[in-house]
This record gives structure tokens, C-alpha cells and sequence, in this order.
């Protein structure tokens, strides 16, 4: 490929006018030959050949600059995500099971709303054509997912001058995600009691060893593909990876107030005990979905509802939590290390909890332990 400009000093300017042309072109996906045959040669040029390229060269650099041109078309939004979908992916910023089953559905919906005729041409209207798919749930799970994973696809386009600036999303996204109106429920922690009926409940041999588990060691429904012996004790290896980094094999530990899971013999039967078969990155929708087929299940569902609450699979995992503060007063390093996330997300999770009651309770405790110990130091004097 030769640039239709003479290889002498006096053309410096139109040389590099010409290259930063086919660069900027060459961005928006036209080929550097076809750039260069549309250059006008230098006997077309003239004395202000210098200015016709500098102006094409300009034209293309705003072209990009401005909208992100390139990536108006269907295909090359494709060709985006697939490099966002690799970058997320070797960065180990989340696993391939995640993309499959988060990030997917979302990135079809955003190629739905450029495959439009007249398609969004800046982040506003793009996240805007987004929030109207979910119009009726504002506020909603599914909506708030889908406009953070999109305004990650556009920050990481910008940043990496794919897109121009008008596709930098804005920091706050409240806008987009929209303000439920109705009140959201809390999930609530199982109780011991609920716990002990759903397991005399569960019929297959195999779902009532998993929920065992889940109650007895605060799993989460996913860590059950992720369990083995390791010299006589019980370890969950899942690493789940999050913005605050991958949490690290961990061994299982049952809470010295859960005696009432002791018959279970949980380490004992787990090399022999079959579990029920579940697909990887999947764990949470199979769990959830045979429990609510539990007649038990639903009945308590309804309880937990019409008491504000709301009760999941995850319940098992709080009801662990609750215990081993209020019960056990283990201190929220020690319970979030058990659990396998960190300190920050144990306290974002579960605070919630800590009602006035739990608070009192807590402040009784320490005072009965502060006074035992006053009055030893006096009989020791």
C-alpha cells in the first residue's frame, strides 16, 4: 500500500495528514486500500493538498470521536461484545458459566436495540431504548443488571477508543434503573425449627442431603458441585469471583449451637451420599426450583410473606449467619471467613438484621460477660 504523496521533506504535512487519515478510518472498519484509493493523487492535489486531507482527516477523527460510528451496525456490535466478553474473561473478572449465565441474555438485549433503524447513537439513548424492555419493573433486579453490565460494556469500549465519549455512560445510573414502588422484601434467615420440618419433608434422599448441607454449613446452593474430603474434613473449593476478588477454598465448620445437625453425620456420608445432579453455574436455579415444588416450602413461603419477609434458598445460608452472631457471638471476621466471602460483603448482607432486639440482646451479653470477669479479678485480689 503507497500513499499517493511524493516521499519528499516539503510533503511532512501531507504524509501525516494521510496516515492519520487511513487510522482513523481503518477504526470505523474501512480497509487502508480502500482508504488510500480515495485519496485524490498528488497531481489532483494541488497547492492545497495539505488542507483536502487534513479535512478528511478531521472529518473521520470527529466521525469516531462523536458517536462511536463504527459501531452502529448490528455485526460490529458483535464484534464488541465478543471483545468484551474476552476481556472480562482474562482478566478473571468472572468465569465463563457467569457470562453464559448473567451477561448473555443482557448483551442480546443490547444488540436487540441497535439492530433498529434508527438505532441509539450515544450511551443516554442506548441505555434508555434498555430500561424501556423492563418499563413496567422499575427498580427491578433484572433491570438494574442489565443497565450495570451494559454501562460496563460502554465504559471499557471508551476506554479503549472502540467508541467515542458520547458513549461514556454516566457514574450514577439511578436514572436508568428506576425507583421501585412497592416495597421490597427482605430475605430472612430460616429458622432452626423450619429448618428440621423441611428435612423430615424432602422425600428424595439425594435433595435432602443437599439441603442438609446448605443448612448445616451456610452454603450457598452453587458450593454443592464444589465439595470434597480433605484429610478427614469437609472443604467447599468454589471460588467465586466478585468486584471485591475470588473467595478461597475454605474448610466447612458447623456452628457449636447447631447440635441439632449433629445425627446427620454430614462429613461421614458425603463420600458415599449421592447428591442430585445439577449443571455447572446452576446450582441456585435447580435448588430453588425443587423447593418450590415442596408443599412445606410454599406453605412457609407464605408465612415468611405475610410477615414482610421473604424466604430462598439463601435462607439456609443467612439462618447460618444469624446463628453464629446472635447464638454464638462469633465476631464478623471470624463468620465471613466460614462463610467464604469478605468482611464487606458479610457486613452489606447481613446487617440488615441487626434489629433492636439483636442489639440488646448483644449489649446483655456483654455486660454479663464484663461482670464475670470484674468479679474474678476481685476474688483473685
Amino acid at each position: 500500500m503507497l500513499l499517493p504523496i511524493p516521499w519528499e521533506c516539503d510533503q511532512v504535512d501531507q504524509i501525516r495528514d494521510a496516515v492519520v487519515q487511513v487510522y482513523d478510518e481503518f477504526q470505523q472498519g474501512i480497509e487502508p486500500d480502500a482508504c488510500v484509493a480515495r485519496m485524490p493523487r498528488a497531481e489532483e492535489q494541488g497547492a492545497d493538498g495539505a488542507a483536502v486531507l487534513r479535512s478528511a482527516s478531521s472529518q473521520g477523527g470527529r466521525a469516531r470521536h462523536r458517536g462511536g460510528a463504527a459501531f452502529h451496525a448490528p455485526g460490529d456490535w458483535d464484534a464488541l461484545i465478543a471483545a468484551f466478553r474476552e476481556h472480562k474473561l482474562i482478566s478473571g473478572e468472572i468465569k465463563p458459566s457467569t457470562w453464559h449465565r448473567v451477561y448473555r441474555h443482557h448483551m442480546n438485549h443490547v444488540l436487540g436495540a441497535v439492530a433498529v433503524a434508527a438505532p441509539p447513537q450515544n450511551a443516554k439513548q442506548l441505555l434508555e431504548a434498555l430500561a424501556r424492555i423492563w418499563a413496567d419493573k422499575p427498580g427491578g433486579r433484572t433491570r438494574q443488571i442489565q443497565i450495570q453490565s451494559t454501562a460496563a460494556l460502554l465504559r471499557w469500549a471508551v476506554a479503549e477508543r472502540r467508541l467515542g465519549e458520547d458513549w461514556e455512560p454516566p457514574q450514577d445510573l439511578s436514572v436508568f434503573v428506576g425507583r421501585s414502588r412497592a416495597a421490597k422484601a427482605i430475605t430472612t434467615p430460616l429458622e432452626v425449627e423450619h429448618t428440621l420440618a423441611l428435612v423430615r419433608a424432602i422425600p428424595d434422599a439425594r435433595w435432602r442431603f443437599a439441603f442438609q448441607l446448605m443448612a448445616a454449613y451456610g452454603l450457598r446452593p452453587e458450593e454443592l458441585q464444589h465439595l470434597q474430603i480433605r484429610q478427614g474434613r469437609l472443604w467447599c473449593t468454589y471460588e467465586k469471583v466478585a468486584s471485591r476478588g475470588k473467595t478461597r477454598p475454605r474448610v466447612l465448620r458447623m456452628l457449636p449451637c447447631d447440635d441439632w445437625a449433629d445425627g446427620w453425620r454430614l462429613e461421614e456420608r458425603f463420600p458415599t451420599q449421592e447428591l442430585p445432579p445439577m449443571q455447572p453455574g446452576l446450582g441456585g436455579g435447580y435448588v430453588g426450583h425443587y423447593l418450590m415444588n415442596r408443599p412445606l416450602w410454599k406453605e412457609l413461603r407464605r408465612e415468611y410473606e405475610a410477615k414482610g419477609e421473604k424466604l430462598v434458598p439463601y435462607s439456609c445460608r443467612h439462618g447460618y449467619a444469624h446463628r453464629a452472631h446472635v447464638i454464638c457471638d462469633l465476631p464478623p471476621k471470624v463468620v465471613a471467613a466460614a462463610m467464604g466471602h469478605s468482611v464487606q460483603t458479610h457486613l452489606a448482607a447481613y446487617s440488615r438484621w441487626c434489629g433492636d432486639d439483636v442489639v440488646d440482646d448483644a449489649f446483655a451479653k456483654a455486660e454479663l460477660r464484663l461482670g464475670q470477669g470484674l468479679r474474678a479479678q476481685s476474688s483473685a485480689a
